[in-house]
C-alpha cells in the first residue's frame, strides 16, 4: 500500500514527519515516498524531491525558485503515475500541492490534504477544493465549516502545533535576559532580517539563542551573524524551536509559523519582517488586504504582538518593543501572556496528528478493500 506526502516549505515538512510517524504506528507496511525536506527525509521516507530551497515570498522571489519547483513537481507526478495508486497527502504549499492533487486524482488516488492553503482565512477557503480532495484536516473549525458548506468532507482536529508544543519535553527554566531570534526559514528572509536583528540586540540581552530552521545551514548563519557583527555570546540549536522559545524570556521572530510557536510556548514576542525594494514596490502595487500579518494577531483579531515591516523593523524600534518584554513584571509582557491564553483555547486540543492518522488509515483501507473487490 503506497503513501505519498508533498511539503514544500520548512513548517510543512515538519507536520509531514510528524503525521507518517503517527500513520506507520497504524499501519508499519507501507510503502511512503514524499516530496519534501529535512524532517521528512530523516523520519525514513524515499525521497522523491527536495524541496528545502523553495521557500518563496512575493512574485519575484517565487520566480527565482520557479524552476526548482517545476522540477519536483515533475518528479512528483512520474511518481504518482508509477505503479498502483493510494493515499496522497499534500502539506499547505497549494502554488504546488492543488496542481499535484489534480493529477492524484485522475489516476485514482485518493486525496487527504493536510492544511489546506488559506486556511486561517474567516472569509473564504479554496472554491476548488472539495473538488480534488477526498477529505482536508484543516487546523481552525471555521475553515472546517467553510470548506463543508462548500461541499468538502473537512475535519478539524486542532492545530497541529498544539500536540508538537506538548509533546516536547518539559519546559526548562527561563533565562531572565535571554532573546530568542527566528529571523526565518527562506533564504531571502534571513539575508534580510539578520543585519537588523544583529543591531537591534546589541546590548540589549545577556545571550541570544538562535532557533535555527531545518532547512538552514547553522554554519551559513553564524558566517552571516559574525560579517555583521551579531553580539555573543550566541548560541544555535536547530531542531528545537520549543525548547530555544521556553527558555527565553523574550523573542524577536520573523513573520509566520514562529510566531504562533512563540505564543504557544508562552514567549512574548516582537515580530519583523524586512523584504527587498522590489517586494516592498510589489506589496504596495498589489495592495493585500490584511490588518496584520502575525499569526496571534490574525486570529484574535487584535494588536497582541508588536509588528514591524520593512523601515518600521529599525533597530530602536525593534529594541523598543523588546526591552519591556525582557522585564518580568511589564504590563507589555502580562498582556501578551493573557492574550495566548485566550489563543490558546481557539486552536483546540491536541489530538491532530493523532486524529489525522485514524483519519489516512481509514482511507488506506477503503482503497485496499477497493482492490481486493477489483481482483
Amino acid at each position: 500500500m503506497r503513501l505519498f506526502l508533498s511539503a514544500g516549505e520548512a513548517s510543512g515538512d515538519a507536520y509531514a514527519a510528524r503525521l507518517v510517524r503517527s500513520i506507520r504506528q497504524r499501519r508499519p507496511d507501507l510503502e511512503v515516498q514524499a516530496v519534501g525536506g529535512t524532517r521528512l527525509f530523516e523520519a525514513g521516507v524515499e525521497p522523491i524531491a527536495d524541496s528545502r530551497s523553495w521557500g518563496a515570498l512575493g512574485i519575484l522571489e517565487a520566480l527565482k525558485v520557479a524552476p526548482r519547483v517545476y522540477s519536483g513537481y515533475r518528479k512528483a507526478v512520474r511518481a504518482l503515475q508509477s505503479g498502483p495508486p493510494g493515499l496522497f497527502i499534500p502539506v499547505d504549499f497549494g502554488y504546488m500541492n492543488v496542481k499535484l492533487c489534480r493529477q492524484a486524482r485522475a489516476r485514482g488516488w485518493k486525496v487527504l490534504y493536510f492544511i489546506p492553503p488559506g486556511s486561517w482565512r474567516r472569509d473564504q477557503q479554496g472554491a476548488d477544493l472539495p473538488e480534488i480532495t477526498d477529505a482536508l484536516v484543516t487546523p481552525f473549525s471555521w475553515s472546517a465549516d467553510l470548506l463543508r458548506q462548500a461541499g468538502a468532507q473537512a475535519h478539524w482536529f486542532g492545530h497541529p502545533l498544539v500536540q508538537m508544543v506538548s509533546e516536547s519535553p518539559p519546559p526548562p527554566e527561563r533565562r531572565a535576559r535571554q532573546i530568542a531570534l527566528l529571523p526565518g526559514s527562506r533564504t531571502h528572509e534571513i539575508e534580510h532580517n539578520l543585519p537588523v536583528i544583529a543591531q537591534a540586540v546589541r546590548g540589549l540581552a545577556d545571550q541570544v539563542e538562535f532557533a535555527v530552521a531545518s532547512n538552514v545551514d547553522p554554519a551559513d548563519l553564524q558566517r552571516l551573524w559574525a560579517a555583521h557583527q551579531g553580539p555573543e555570546p550566541a548560541l544555535w540549536t536547530q531542531g528545537d524551536p520549543y525548547g530555544v522559545l521556553q527558555r527565553s524570556q523574550a523573542a524577536l521572530l520573523c513573520s509566520g509559523t514562529a510566531t504562533l510557536e512563540s505564543a504557544l510556548c508562552e514567549c512574548p514576542c516582537v515580530v519583523m519582517y524586512r523584504g527587498s525594494r522590489w517586494m516592498e514596490f510589489e506589496y504596495r502595487i498589489r495592495k493585500p488586504k490584511f490588518s496584520y500579518i502575525a499569526l496571534p494577531n490574525l486570529l484574535l483579531d487584535e494588536p497582541v504582538v508588536p509588528e514591524r515591516i520593512q523601515h518600521d523593523a529599525h533597530p530602536e524600534q525593534l529594541r523598543r518593543d523588546l526591552a519591556p518584554l525582557l522585564d518580568a513584571n511589564s504590563s507589555e509582557r502580562r498582556h501578551q501572556q493573557d492574550a495566548f491564553a485566550r489563543l490558546r483555547t481557539i486552536l483546540g486540543p491536541a489530538t491532530a496528528f493523532d486524529q489525522s492518522a485514524d483519519l489516512a488509515v481509514s482511507l488506506l483501507d477503503s482503497i485496499q478493500q477497493t482492490s481486493s473487490g477489483i481482483a
